[in-house]
Protein backbone atom coordinates (compact mmCIF):
# COMPACT_ATOMS: atom_id res chain seq x y z
CA UNK A 1 0.00 0.00 0.00
CA UNK A 2 1.57 3.27 -1.01
CA UNK A 3 1.86 6.16 1.29
CA UNK A 4 0.02 9.33 0.03
CA UNK A 5 2.51 12.19 -1.17
CA UNK A 6 2.91 15.49 0.22
CA UNK A 7 1.93 18.41 -1.65
CA UNK A 8 5.23 20.41 -2.47
CA UNK A 9 5.65 24.16 -1.01
CA UNK A 10 5.51 26.34 -3.47
CA UNK A 11 8.51 29.06 -4.40
CA UNK A 12 7.86 32.65 -2.72
CA UNK A 13 10.89 33.54 -4.21
CA UNK A 14 10.31 36.89 -6.23
CA UNK A 15 11.02 37.13 -9.71
CA UNK A 16 14.10 39.76 -9.85
CA UNK A 17 13.52 42.88 -11.46
CA UNK A 18 14.05 43.35 -14.98
CA UNK A 19 16.81 45.30 -15.93
CA UNK A 20 16.02 48.53 -17.52
CA UNK A 21 17.26 48.73 -20.90
CA UNK A 22 19.13 52.62 -20.32
CA UNK A 23 21.29 50.92 -17.46
CA UNK A 24 24.83 49.31 -18.82
CA UNK A 25 27.09 47.37 -17.36
CA UNK A 26 30.33 50.01 -16.27
CA UNK A 27 33.69 48.11 -17.87
CA UNK A 28 36.69 47.48 -15.70
CA UNK A 29 39.95 49.61 -15.91
CA UNK A 30 43.04 47.93 -15.80
CA UNK A 31 45.63 49.28 -14.18
CA UNK A 32 48.25 47.66 -16.63
CA UNK A 33 46.73 48.71 -19.43
CA UNK A 34 46.66 52.40 -18.20
CA UNK A 35 50.26 52.32 -16.84
CA UNK A 36 51.58 50.74 -20.30
CA UNK A 37 49.20 53.72 -22.31
CA UNK A 38 51.28 56.18 -20.05
CA UNK A 39 54.64 54.77 -20.99
CA UNK A 40 54.08 54.29 -24.80
CA UNK A 41 53.01 58.27 -24.32
CA UNK A 42 56.97 58.94 -22.55
CA UNK A 43 58.52 56.97 -24.91
CA UNK A 44 57.03 58.89 -28.03
CA UNK A 45 58.05 61.89 -26.49
CA UNK A 46 61.68 60.89 -25.69
CA UNK A 47 61.97 59.76 -29.10
CA UNK A 48 60.87 62.85 -30.90
CA UNK A 49 63.29 65.07 -28.86
CA UNK A 50 65.79 62.70 -29.55
CA UNK A 51 65.18 62.54 -33.24
CA UNK A 52 65.41 66.59 -33.29
CA UNK A 53 68.78 67.00 -31.17
CA UNK A 54 70.28 64.17 -33.40
CA UNK A 55 69.23 66.44 -36.81
CA UNK A 56 70.19 69.40 -35.21
CA UNK A 57 73.54 70.59 -35.75
CA UNK A 58 75.20 72.41 -32.98
CA UNK A 59 78.65 74.53 -32.50
CA UNK A 60 81.28 75.21 -29.89
CA UNK A 61 81.22 79.13 -29.18
CA UNK A 62 82.92 81.40 -26.52
CA UNK A 63 80.69 82.77 -24.25
CA UNK A 64 81.93 85.27 -20.87
CA UNK A 65 81.99 82.88 -17.80
CA UNK A 66 82.57 86.37 -15.80
CA UNK A 67 81.76 89.89 -15.97
CA UNK A 68 85.01 92.01 -17.54
CA UNK A 69 84.63 95.95 -17.57
CA UNK A 70 85.79 98.20 -20.13
CA UNK A 71 89.68 98.45 -19.73
CA UNK A 72 90.18 95.10 -18.10
CA UNK A 73 92.37 92.68 -19.52
CA UNK A 74 90.40 89.45 -20.46
CA UNK A 75 91.91 86.38 -18.89
CA UNK A 76 91.55 83.02 -19.82
CA UNK A 77 88.96 82.15 -16.40
CA UNK A 78 86.81 84.63 -18.27
CA UNK A 79 85.87 83.34 -21.18
CA UNK A 80 84.14 79.58 -21.51
CA UNK A 81 82.79 77.16 -24.32
CA UNK A 82 79.48 75.71 -25.28
CA UNK A 83 77.75 74.47 -27.63
CA UNK A 84 74.93 76.37 -29.26
CA UNK A 85 72.20 75.24 -32.40
CA UNK A 86 74.01 76.78 -35.63
CA UNK A 87 70.64 78.41 -36.28
CA UNK A 88 71.15 80.76 -33.54
CA UNK A 89 70.63 84.20 -34.67
CA UNK A 90 73.22 85.96 -32.64
CA UNK A 91 76.50 87.25 -33.62
CA UNK A 92 79.33 84.78 -31.84
CA UNK A 93 83.05 83.83 -32.35
CA UNK A 94 83.43 79.61 -32.95
CA UNK A 95 85.84 78.01 -30.15
CA UNK A 96 88.86 78.31 -32.07
CA UNK A 97 88.89 81.96 -32.04
CA UNK A 98 89.94 82.37 -28.39
CA UNK A 99 92.97 83.72 -28.87
CA UNK A 100 91.46 86.48 -30.22
CA UNK A 101 90.13 87.37 -26.57
CA UNK A 102 92.68 86.13 -24.19
CA UNK A 103 95.00 88.64 -22.73
CA UNK A 104 93.53 91.72 -24.62
CA UNK A 105 91.29 94.80 -22.83
CA UNK A 106 88.20 95.22 -22.93
CA UNK A 107 86.81 97.80 -25.38
CA UNK A 108 83.20 97.99 -23.68
CA UNK A 109 82.07 95.93 -20.80
CA UNK A 110 81.72 92.15 -21.23
CA UNK A 111 79.13 91.04 -19.12
CA UNK A 112 78.60 87.38 -17.77
CA UNK A 113 76.47 85.56 -20.11
CA UNK A 114 77.62 87.66 -23.22
CA UNK A 115 78.78 86.58 -26.22
CA UNK A 116 81.92 88.56 -27.41
CA UNK A 117 83.45 89.62 -30.58
CA UNK A 118 86.77 89.86 -31.95
CA UNK A 119 85.34 94.12 -31.68
CA UNK A 120 84.84 93.86 -28.13
CA UNK A 121 89.08 93.56 -27.50
CA UNK A 122 91.52 95.59 -28.22
CA UNK A 123 95.48 96.86 -27.34
CA UNK A 124 96.01 100.38 -26.21
CA UNK A 125 99.03 101.35 -27.62
CA UNK A 126 101.24 103.66 -25.34
CA UNK A 127 101.39 106.85 -27.44
CA UNK A 128 104.46 108.37 -27.66
CA UNK A 129 105.68 111.12 -24.30
CA UNK A 130 103.44 109.18 -22.36
CA UNK A 131 104.06 107.21 -19.33
CA UNK A 132 101.66 104.13 -17.35
CA UNK A 133 101.42 105.13 -13.72
CA UNK A 134 99.73 102.93 -10.76
CA UNK A 135 98.53 104.96 -8.49
CA UNK A 136 97.11 103.70 -5.06
CA UNK A 137 93.87 106.58 -3.69
CA UNK A 138 92.18 105.97 -0.46
CA UNK A 139 88.26 106.57 -0.29
CA UNK A 140 87.57 110.03 -1.22
CA UNK A 141 90.54 110.78 -3.43
CA UNK A 142 88.65 109.77 -6.39
CA UNK A 143 85.04 110.10 -7.63
CA UNK A 144 82.65 107.55 -6.48
CA UNK A 145 81.07 107.35 -10.02
CA UNK A 146 82.40 104.67 -12.47
CA UNK A 147 86.19 105.99 -13.89
CA UNK A 148 86.34 103.38 -17.54
CA UNK A 149 89.19 103.10 -19.62
CA UNK A 150 89.53 106.53 -21.56
CA UNK A 151 88.04 108.80 -18.71
CA UNK A 152 89.93 112.18 -18.66
CA UNK A 153 90.95 113.24 -15.33
CA UNK A 154 93.26 115.57 -13.29
CA UNK A 155 96.15 114.70 -10.81
CA UNK A 156 95.83 117.19 -8.61
CA UNK A 157 98.91 117.53 -5.94
CA UNK A 158 97.93 117.99 -2.20
CA UNK A 159 100.89 118.95 -0.38
CA UNK A 160 101.36 122.00 -2.72
CA UNK A 161 99.12 124.30 -3.73
CA UNK A 162 101.43 125.67 -6.17
CA UNK A 163 102.34 122.62 -8.40
CA UNK A 164 99.99 122.51 -11.05
CA UNK A 165 97.41 119.53 -11.68
CA UNK A 166 98.55 117.04 -14.37
CA UNK A 167 96.69 115.85 -17.17
CA UNK A 168 95.77 112.02 -16.96
CA UNK A 169 93.51 109.30 -19.08
CA UNK A 170 92.14 106.30 -16.99
CA UNK A 171 93.59 103.09 -18.33
CA UNK A 172 91.42 100.70 -16.25
CA UNK A 173 88.54 101.11 -13.96
CA UNK A 174 89.88 101.76 -10.21
CA UNK A 175 89.88 98.11 -8.25
CA UNK A 176 88.75 98.16 -4.66
CA UNK A 177 91.74 96.40 -2.76
CA UNK A 178 91.27 93.86 -0.56
CA UNK A 179 91.21 96.42 2.70
CA UNK A 180 88.10 97.98 1.50
CA UNK A 181 89.48 101.21 1.71
CA UNK A 182 92.11 101.40 -1.10
CA UNK A 183 92.13 101.61 -4.92
CA UNK A 184 94.19 101.00 -7.25
CA UNK A 185 94.08 102.90 -10.60
CA UNK A 186 96.29 103.38 -13.65
CA UNK A 187 96.75 106.69 -15.56
CA UNK A 188 98.43 107.44 -18.86
CA UNK A 189 100.25 111.05 -17.92
CA UNK A 190 103.12 112.92 -20.08
CA UNK A 191 105.83 111.27 -19.78
CA UNK A 192 107.68 114.33 -18.46
CA UNK A 193 105.62 113.82 -15.49
CA UNK A 194 105.52 110.59 -14.68
CA UNK A 195 107.92 110.41 -11.85
CA UNK A 196 106.36 113.55 -10.17
CA UNK A 197 103.08 111.43 -9.90
CA UNK A 198 104.38 108.61 -8.94
CA UNK A 199 106.17 110.16 -5.88
CA UNK A 200 102.64 112.20 -4.59
CA UNK A 201 101.37 108.77 -5.27
CA UNK A 202 103.89 106.83 -2.90
CA UNK A 203 103.82 109.73 -0.53
CA UNK A 204 99.74 109.89 0.00
CA UNK A 205 99.70 113.78 -1.66
CA UNK A 206 97.59 113.22 -4.87
CA UNK A 207 93.51 113.34 -5.32
CA UNK A 208 91.94 112.45 -8.99
CA UNK A 209 89.31 114.67 -11.04
CA UNK A 210 87.10 114.33 -13.47
CA UNK A 211 86.79 116.85 -16.26
CA UNK A 212 85.06 117.10 -19.25
CA UNK A 213 85.97 115.08 -21.97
Amino acid sequence: MHSPQRPSKPDLTPPAAPRPDSMRLRGRRSPRLIALGILLVCLGGLGAASLYTMNARHEPVLVMAADVRRGEVVDRGDVAVIDVPDTLTVDRLPASELDTLIGHRALTDLPSGAFPLARHVGVDPLPDGQALVGLRLPLGRLPSSDLPLGTAVRVVALGDPQTPAIAAVTMVAPTLLDDGTTYALDVRVPDSAADAVARLSAADQLAIVVVAS
